[in-house]
């Protein structure tokens, strides 16, 4: 396989300091990889010097090819769209056609019809403005927010075309929300345009608290063929439809080093996809 498509999501190194991107730059090269996946709050770190982060990537020949925004929580989710223009002249501006959009955080009691066209309108306002930008918003499904369970998931793609948002689909998320990765990427393989690869050990899924940047941690997320996804039938599925676009890798709390559970997921998808 063209091992250039696997990607590293590298915000477990941090995303606070220049030194934790420039660390995470180096070890993900010395494995192999030649992308990476980060988040938003991480180009705050260079003070958006779009300069300076080039430098980085020039000097470990490395390329970005998605960045992760999350909606905050309902009430606050204006804050998303303050410094929105900024953020995506500075990813344009890296190349990055791609962005990751987990939905509001947190869930409430009764996803009604009234949550369901809240979030509808909200994923539909940010998709159209990444767009204006030539970046296509990804809707990724995630624990603990307001597209988790399949029918959040239809609510979203079947309300919205393919020239709007398309689909990063998560195989541990999936999981944890006793969805089947393998049946929601087969309807959907026709909109897959990113996607994160992680492993999980079972159905139930262990919150350790977030990272600075916001994100959720997880304990029992594990690294790619330990766990209980059914990662052959996944990647047959996206072959058959032709998807050409990046694998990544993602392992929130990495048992010994993110660098050796990324080689060791760089491994499996090398020998496996």
């Amino acid at each position: 396989m063209d091992n250039s498509r696997i990607t590293a999501a590298i915000w477990p190194w941090g995303t606070q300091t220049r030194e934790q991107m420039e660390l995470a730059a180096k070890e993900v090269t010395e494995i192999g990889y030649k992308s990476f996946e980060s988040v938003k709050a991480a180009i705050y770190a260079f003070d958006l010097d779009l300069d300076a982060y080039k430098e980085v990537l020039k000097r470990y020949d490395l390329n970005p090819v998605s960045f992760y925004f999350h909606i905050p929580y309902k009430g606050k989710e204006d804050e998303l769209f303050v410094n929105l223009e900024k953020e995506l002249e500075f990813i344009a501006e890296l190349g990055v056609k791609r962005i990751c959009l987990q939905a509001t955080g947190g869930r409430p009691e009764v996803m009604d019809e009234k949550n369901l066209e809240f979030e509808l309108n909200l994923v539909k306002k940010f998709a159209e403005k990444t767009r204006e930008f030539g970046i296509m918003s990804n809707l990724h499904p995630h624990h603990n927010t307001w597209v988790m369970y399949k029918e959040e998931i239809d609510n979203i793609l079947r309300n919205l075309d393919s020239k709007t948002i398309q689909f990063a689909p998560d195989t541990a998320h999936l999981t944890a929300a006793s969805c089947d990765p393998v049946e929601v990427i087969r309807e959907y393989a026709d909109r897959v345009n990113f996607t994160h690869f992680k492993d999980i050990k079972g159905p139930e899924l262990m919150s350790e608290g977030y990272a600075s940047a916001g994100m959720e941690v997880y304990s029992n997320f594990c690294e790619l063929g330990t766990g209980c996804v059914d990662f052959r039938t996944i990647f047959d599925i996206l072959k058959c439809v032709g998807y050409d676009g990046p694998l990544c890798e993602e392992l929130d709390r990495a048992p010994v080093s993110n660098a050796e559970s990324a080689r060791n997921n760089y491994n499996f998808l090398l020998n496996n996809y």
